[in-house]
């Protein structure tokens, strides 16, 4: 099927007629009527509702909808990265997060990557874990930056993991104004008010049980940021992954770590398509982001032969 069509497709849907796609493609609209029976012919089924004043897509229609585009989206990275010699500089660096990843580094990072390769498109898409994991197999994003899998996945790598430790933050002054610094317990956080995130909720109570103790949290929050601004605010102590206070932007709360605890903190793991299966445009941004977070990153051999295994 001629890619042109593709595009057609995907112009007359999101201008839902053929009288506002004709205008934009300066394409008559009988050229336009006999390509989509052309691809209906193609695809066995209708694309579009009958008889509707603006053009309504059928289930084929929508799917064939979403495939041309990524058809299209292929196509022009491909252009853009063998017009940029194999460098990486032009095309779309497509990385995906969970909605509940929070990292100022990250964003630091695209900011570097977008003065260094000012050329270049930068998408990031969120969803929760299982769908990045689909988009991250079929080529619809390239890096994610998630929460640790407890597993391998056909095809990806795991190209970094840092662990964090527990920790009670709490403005200065408040709650602990007249203990030694250090270390605090869940029997003393116990007798707080306390903030957390909701996922976290679940792994809290089971820990305070182990210890006999019943955990009754004066604020759950969604976000980290809100979580600590609790904290900010003196109104309680919040239980955190210590690299948080720095990334957020809380640095001026004070600390505690947690002790006798065995919760594993939530640690930022970036995981990728194999080296093979990877653009030069994503090599490019992991061996950046390798500079700030400090983990080894092989840069990727020149030229359309860098396909071997790492």
């Amino acid at each position: 099927m001629n890619l042109a069509y593709y595009s057609n497709y995907v112009t007359i849907v999101e201008e839902g007629s053929l009288t506002g796609a004709s205008r934009k493609l300066r394409i008559a609209q009988p050229a336009l009527s006999n390509q989509i029976k052309a691809l209906e012919t193609a695809y066995g089924a209708r694309l579009f509702h009958r008889g509707a004043r603006r053009l309504e897509l059928t289930d084929a229609g929508q799917i064939l909808y979403e495939k041309a585009k990524w058809m299209l989206e292929v196509e022009t990275e491909a252009r853009n990265e063998i017009a940029s010699g194999f460098g990486g500089t032009k095309g779309t660096l497509k990385i995906g997060i969970t909605s509940s990843f929070e990292n100022e580094r990250l964003m630091d990072a695209l900011t570097a990557f977008a003065d260094r390769f000012p050329d270049a498109e930068v998408k990031v898409y969120e969803a929760e874990l299982p769908e990045l994991i689909k988009k991250l197999q079929n080529g619809k994003v390239e890096a994610i930056f998630v929460r640790p899998i407890k597993s391998d996945v056909e095809n990806l790598a795991v190209l970094y993991t840092r662990p964090d430790t527990l920790v009670a933050v709490y403005k200065p002054g408040a709650f602990f104004a007249d203990e030694p610094e250090g270390e605090t317990t869940f029997e003393r956080l116990s007798t707080l008010p306390l903030s957390m995130l909701e996922r976290s909720l679940p792994a809290f109570t089971n820990a305070f049980r182990e210890k006999g103790l019943t955990l009754s949290p004066k604020f759950v929050s969604t976000r980290m940021q809100v979580a600590l601004s609790w904290a900010r605010a003196g109104k309680a102590v919040a239980l955190a992954p210590k690299s948080a206070t720095e990334e957020l932007g809380f640095n001026d709360l004070a600390e505690k770590t947690v002790r006798d605890n065995d919760l594993l903190v939530p640690a930022m793991t970036v995981i990728a398509q194999k080296r093979k299966y990877r653009s030069h445009i994503v090599n490019n941004f992991l061996l950046l982001l390798s500079e700030r977070y400090g983990f080894e990153y092989r840069e990727p051999a020149e030229g359309p032969d860098n396909g071997k295994e790492e």
